[in-house]
């Protein structure tokens, strides 16, 4: 296990890196203009028992992300500019692992590496060991025109199941099955466009072994992952050369005795009757559906922000979905310099976009922060502390869920120029971009209200997980046992 997770973490953190190059004058000559970047990997992100489009507005009980790889970028921020994180977990819910590899720039700190422990979610999923690494860059010419790599992060884990140890009449299994590994990376980088622009690039993606659904059992169903999926935003300054580049997994899916199913377009999907195999046109009440996500874009003049759930797998009852599972869910965000000052003077980045250089409209954004768009060490992690040690909770680093590229920005979106989705494969088409409806987030969490489940307290989380984990698991149980008596007469 050990040998697989290291080379998931060699092949995670060997995202191509930009070439350093030479600054174009010295910082006291020149500077270039607030640049941002933000790039997150989420293995996995689970929503269990989420009541689904007919109950708007209500919480699911559970809400939690795996694996996660973050990198952030802000020019302009103190005391820290460049920072990289890589963790057990994106949420934080009382109980479960806090710490993680981190690392911030400048400093007199050395790139961070985690071995992260074995854990287990009250009756949601049991998450395997592995390991995390973190390596933040900053140099003062980044402010001058030089040019390369801003963050790493890499999160691999020696496995993942989500309701581990359920009854299926004689059979026991888990609902899903991610292993023996997989990881999630994120990287940010400044690029040499030509013609003296410079671009920012945050870049995302995962690498996911082969998953199976009721494991052991006739209703066994697995899918083998072709193509792993990456995203990638570049932000050039304008809206003609700034665009985003998602490549969509390929995966295979097969149920016992039934024929392989391939899904390699963007929104492309499979839907898994558990009482009776594939049945396309006429699902049965309770099923399993397997869908390819698409990405969600936004192309402004000079911020480029995307976002994607790469493939997501659903547990439905009805119109409701009990389990909602999301893996690889990559997040970019990427913000160009607006103009270069040399000797004293001001001109726009060459080929400048649809704005003067001096506009103070369209600031660039830093990655989401609570209240503040400072990057913030990882909770349990202090950027002053040499030995790297997660010893506390805190609540310095957001989580991945203010990650939305439906912020406003006053420009356009999925029709903007420079907006590419290219082919894995030469059977994989182009992916379109998909509306806000087709692909609804992942569980907002509201104020509670009047009519909404509030979830107060480690007491309540931890109620709600098991409580939620019971009701689904008795639920298979139940119908999956029904099917064998009946078999049997």
């Amino acid at each position: 296990m050990s040998t697989v997770l290291h080379g998931l973490l060699a092949a995670a953190l060997a995202i191509p890196a930009a070439p350093a190059m030479p600054a174009a004058a010295t910082p006291r000559d020149c500077a270039l203009g607030n640049f941002t970047a933000h790039s997150q990997a989420d293995l996995a992100r689970i929503a269990i028992l989420n009541p689904g489009p007919h109950a708007k507005g209500q919480p699911a009980l559970a809400d939690l992300g795996l694996a996660t790889a973050t990198g952030t970028v802000d020019s302009a921020a103190q005391p820290y500019r460049s920072v990289a994180t890589g963790r057990h977990t994106g949420s934080r819910v009382p109980g479960l692992p806090a710490g993680g590899a981190f690392h911030a720039e400048p400093s007199r700190n050395a790139p961070s590496t985690k071995d992260l422990a074995r854990f287990q979610v009250a009756g949601l999923a049991t998450v395997g060991a592995g390991r995390a690494t973190a390596h933040a860059t900053w140099d003062d010419d980044y402010r001058c025109g030089r040019t390369g790599p801003l963050t790493r992060a890499a999160t691999a884990l020696g496995g993942l199941s989500v309701l581990d140890g359920m009854h299926a009449g004689p059979h026991r299994s888990s609902l899903l099955t991610v292993g023996p590994a997989g990881s999630a990376q994120s990287a940010t980088d400044l690029l040499e466009l030509g013609r003296g622009r410079i671009g920012v690039r945050a870049s995302a993606g995962v690498a996911l072994s082969d998953l199976t659904l009721f494991a052991g059992t006739p209703q066994q169903v697995s899918i083998k992952v072709v193509t792993q999926p990456t995203l990638e935003a570049i932000s050039a300054g304008d809206r003609a050369h700034s665009g985003v580049t998602y490549r969509p997994a390929i995966v295979e899916v097969k149920a016992l005795g039934k024929p392989r199913h391939l899904l390699k377009d963007s929104g492309a999907a499979v839907s898994v009757g558990l009482l009776g195999g594939f049945e396309p046109g006429n699902p049965a009440e309770l099923e399993t559906r397997i869908s390819l996500g698409q990405v969600r874009q936004k192309v402004g003049s000079r911020q480029v922000q995307a976002q994607a759930a790469a493939l997501r797998i659903e547990v439905r009852l009805g119109a409701t979905r009990l389990l909602d599972v999301a893996l690889g869910h990559l997040t970019v965000e990427a913000c160009a310099p607006d103009q270069i000052r040399q000797g004293g003077g001001a001109r726009p980045v060459s080929g400048g976009g649809d704005r003067p250089a001096s506009g103070g409209g369209d600031r660039p954004r830093p990655g989401p922060g609570p209240g503040d768009d400072r990057p913030k060490p990882f909770p349990g992690d202090s950027p002053d502390d040499d030995s790297d040690s997660p010893d506390s909770d805190s609540d310095s680093d957001s989580d991945s869920d203010s990650d939305s590229p439906d912020s406003p920005d006053g420009d356009s979106t999925d029709d903007s120029p420079g907006v590419t989705s290219p082919s894995p494969s030469p059977s994989s088409s182009p992916s379109p971009s998909a509306s806000r409806s087709d692909t609804p987030a992942l569980v907002p969490a509201p104020a509670p209200g009047r009519d909404t489940l509030a979830l107060t307290g480690s007491d309540v989380t931890a109620y709600g997980y098991a409580g939620g984990a019971l009701v689904l698991a008795g639920l298979l149980a139940l119908l999956l046992t029904r099917r064998r008596r009946t078999a049997k007469h």
